[in-house]
């Protein structure tokens, strides 16, 4: 994965999680009670969510699921990120639109 797509799925989980409302970035649940209570920056939530993300492509890279045709973002609802079955297909609609979109309007800048 690049640094481009990274940052591009880095920015479509925070808009899918509920970008500025949400009550945690990226829906990082993890450290939830430290951002609420002031005690962890932004940047550190990003940084703990990136970590996430390469550790979760590097399993995916190895995966069975890989070799049967998921791309890394159904892995990340699946598997991964977002293991939560209830919201699986909404989860990976929403990236994946995100993503798209995103990768839409990175190639309209000059």
């Amino acid at each position: 994965m690049t640094a481009e797509e990274m940052l591009r799925l880095l920015w479509a989980i925070f808009i899918a999680e509920g970008h500025c409302r949400a009550s945690v970035p990226f829906g990082w649940l993890k450290l939830k009670a430290e951002w609420k209570a002031k005690k962890v920056s932004f940047q550190v939530i990003m940084a703990e969510v990136i970590y996430e993300l390469k550790r979760e492509y590097r399993k995916w890279a190895k995966s069975k699921e890989k070799e049967e045709g998921w791309d890394f973002i159904r892995w990340l609802a699946r598997k991964g990120y977002n293991a939560n079955p209830a919201e699986w297909d909404d989860w990976e609609k929403n990236v994946r639109y995100y993503f798209n979109w995103l990768r839409k309007g990175i190639q309209l800048v000059p």
